[in-house]
């Protein structure tokens, strides 16, 4: 089995070798590796980033999560199992949204929207009209990123998304988009200009008409990333999408930055929105958005707003408002205070970093949320939540591997450490099987060549540690300047790597 492993690599040490008669008798081709199957080895144990919820109220319980790099995931007994359904596609997903009037009918937005300097990139929308079991891609293949689909709850044909667009470049393919035929054509029906995309998208569901958006001018650079500027505002549509007004009074004057805007199920005059600005706040309207009133500027709601733009407002009770964020904190007084929710955390611990939730509009008492973490579901409105140990949609930024026998692999993953895990295991590998070795968002990992006992794991920042795996002892060996010296930078994931030869 060895010498199979490493033949692969003889043919390329051939092809690069040195002599002219080496390189003329080795041609590499597809079939070369036509023989190697990819095969899972986990972890679900830290599961990962979770960038959109949906689901169906009906028994059994249908859920619906799109994975920040792992793609679609379906459960048809309440969360319980998970399959994939979206795999030969784009596996990064910013959208989901169930048709209202017809379960079978699901809509997928690709490209993750929360901007982070690690984001990946998606290829439009998608349509399944049979539960996920095929999928027809709609349009719009150069947005990038899509933030939100809204499905008029009558017509399921007509349907808006929220496309927030290019993050490294200006494009014009950005805005808001309308379908009134299911997906065979679109119609761009809100757009500011080049640089500036659709952040939040919110409909009025008894009378979807009435439409509300968020537009977001934003850029990223390698070294700098820039939220907020001229062509950012709240607009709405009380004709379906025709025509726009930007909303002003009582907002924030000046540049803003991203914004998050939900609709009151229960009471649809009542319309909360998230504004990134210099005083970052939560505003509520009760007129349809004519005037906006701030009711809460805590640390609760202005926490990194480009990051977790999201207020999901209760089914059926206008004054409950839940603010996904670093933490999921809840207001039952219309947003004017927040606290956790059912009191406090308790049950299982719950990842920080919250970018999705799905609320029961026929039981309010379920939640659903997505975290860094993974998914959790809560049967009383947070108070006590039961994590999904099935969706192994973990994000590793890199990759090693040591010389034992069986091999282990070892890596860094966003927001959850980094780990190691054997190649192969009696029974298979499990999540046991997988070990912590590393903290925070985890990038490189390496193994010691001349000592497999060491570990060399960095985190975000430049931060460096030595872990030695039989005490699990930690050591931080992260350089710092002497003494008058600059202070040292190190980027996001800064690269290391270790000599196999000292």
């Amino acid at each position: 089995m060895r010498t199979r492993l490493l033949a692969p690599a003889l043919a390329v040490a051939l092809l690069h070798g040195t002599g002219g008669a080496a390189r003329a008798q080795v041609a590499i081709e597809s079939s070369t590796f036509g023989g190697l199957r990819a095969r899972a080895i986990g972890p679900a144990a830290m599961s990962g980033r979770i960038a959109a919820v949906d689901a169906v109220a009906t028994e059994p319980l249908t859920i619906w999560v799109g994975s920040a790099s792992g793609g679609v995931w379906k459960s048809n007994d309440g969360g319980t199992i998970f399959r994939p359904v979206f795999d030969p596609h784009t596996q990064s997903i910013g959208a989901v949204a169930v048709d209202p009037s017809n379960p079978k009918v699901v809509w997928v937005g690709t490209g993750e929207s929360w901007t982070r300097n690690s984001v990946s990139i998606g290829d439009g929308v998608y349509r399944t009209s049979d539960g996920g079991d095929t999928w027809q891609h709609v349009g719009l293949r150069d947005s990038e990123r899509i933030a939100r689909i809204a499905v008029d709850p009558k017509n399921g044909q007509i349907v808006f998304v929220c496309a927030t667009g290019h993050l490294w470049d200006a494009h014009p393919e950005r805005g808001v988009y309308r379908t009134t035929d299911g997906g065979k054509s679109w119609e761009r029906v809100l757009y500011v200009d080049e640089n500036t995309g659709c952040s939040d998208l919110s409909l009025d569901p008894q009378d979807a008409r009435m439409v509300y958006a968020g537009m977001w001018q934003f850029r990223r650079w390698p070294w700098f990333f820039r939220s907020g500027g001229a062509g950012s505002g709240l607009y709405r549509s009380t004709d379906g999408g025709k025509t726009w007004k930007q909303l002003r009074n009582g907002l924030p004057k000046g540049e803003k930055g991203r914004i998050a805007v939900a609709v009151a199920p229960s009471r649809p005059s009542v319309v909360y929105a998230l504004v990134e600005s210099k005083e970052t706040a939560l505003y509520r309207s009760d007129d349809l958005g004519e005037s906006w009133q701030q009711v809460n500027a805590g640390w609760q709601v202005r926490g990194r707003p480009f990051y977790f733009a999201l207020v999901v407002v209760d089914p059926t009770d206008f004054r409950r408002v839940y603010k996904p964020g670093f933490f999921l904190t809840t207001s039952t007084d219309g947003g004017k205070s927040f606290a956790p929710p059912g009191g406090g955390f308790t049950g299982p611990r719950v990842h920080g970093d919250h970018h999705a939730l799905w609320v029961n509009p026929k039981n309010p008492q379920q939640l659903i949320l997505g975290t860094d973490g993974g998914l959790y579901i809560s049967e009383d409105r947070g108070g006590h939540w039961r994590f999904v140990r099935s969706l192994p949609v973990s994000q590793f930024y890199e990759i090693s591997y040591d010389l034992e026998w069986p091999y282990n692999v070892y890596g860094g993953l966003q927001d959850n450490g980094s780990w190691m895990g054997p190649s192969r295991s009696p029974g298979g590998v499990q999540n046991r099987d997988w070990v912590n070795v590393g903290y925070g968002d985890g990038f490189h990992t390496f193994v010691d060549p001349n000592d497999p006992d060491f570990v060399y794991v960095e985190w975000q920042g430049g931060n460096l540690l030595r872990f030695r795996k039989s005490t699990r002892e930690v050591r931080d060996i992260k350089p710092y300047p002497g003494k008058d010296e600059a202070k040292l930078r190190f980027n996001w994931n800064t690269p290391i790597h270790v000599s196999p030869t000292r």
